[in-house]
């Protein structure tokens, strides 16, 4: 599904119509931040606890004989699976809060602007509008709460207000460093965990918006 049609589906509204304070308040937007925040925490949570046991279930298989091994490989599966889960619902979060932290943004440069147009894309071409600050300051945001730039730049499409204007690299991610490393064998097994694990079996670095994912986002932050 795309991040268009997702918000839509999602918060009941065109992606745009997010924008008008009738639609979607400003005190329903600080509510929603607030529990997004409290949500990734936990999730963050939970996938450090699978991951953990994935890791400490193969250690001590690794220990065991051949029979008992498979019953910890199984064992391991499981926590595998249970973090994958946790790990899509850490990237839903992320859309979810990309998207109130693109509006909050987008407010602010409307704010700024005493002209009549609400269109953010002339309101940044604006000499009396500080597009930079606000720029710092989502970026700011970005890092606190570990949000992707991709990820915004994808929701930030899908809400019509390109607020970042970033231009995405195209040096080498990390991953690739560390493939590249692992082939030449100077990262040992050891170092190999369950997110590398997933990413490579699943690509979980895609954005996932599931529709089974809805009904546990429901109970943290309701329907606006």
């Amino acid at each position: 599904m795309q991040v268009r049609n997702w918000v839509q589906d999602y918060f009941g509204e065109s992606a745009n119509s997010l924008l008008d304070e009738a639609v979607y308040n400003d005190e329903d937007l600080r509510r929603d931040k607030i529990k997004l925040r409290k949500q990734r925490k936990r999730i963050e949570q939970e996938m450090n606890q699978y991951a953990n046991e994935y890791k400490e279930l193969l250690q001590k298989g690794a220990q065991t004989n051949e029979i008992e091994r498979e019953s910890y490989a199984k064992k391991a599966q499981i926590a595998k699976k249970k973090y994958k889960l946790k790990k899509k619902q850490y990237q839903k979060n992320s859309v979810v809060l990309g998207t109130v932290v693109s509006v909050e943004g987008a407010r602010e440069l409307q704010d700024m602007h005493d002209g009549d147009t609400t269109e953010i894309e002339q309101i940044i071409r604006e000499r009396d509008v500080d597009v930079e600050s606000v720029q710092e300051d989502m970026m700011n945001q970005m890092v606190e709460f570990d949000l992707d730039m991709e990820i915004m730049q994808e929701v930030q499409e899908g809400l019509d207000i390109d607020v970042m204007n970033v231009e995405m690299g195209t040096e080498d991610s990390e991953e690739m460093e560390m493939m590249e490393e692992m082939a030449a064998g100077e990262i040992s097994e050891e170092e190999i965990d369950v997110e590398q694990e997933v990413e490579a079996e699943e690509g979980l670095d895609e954005v996932s918006l599931d529709a089974d994912l809805d009904e546990d986002l429901d109970e943290d932050i309701g329907t606006i």
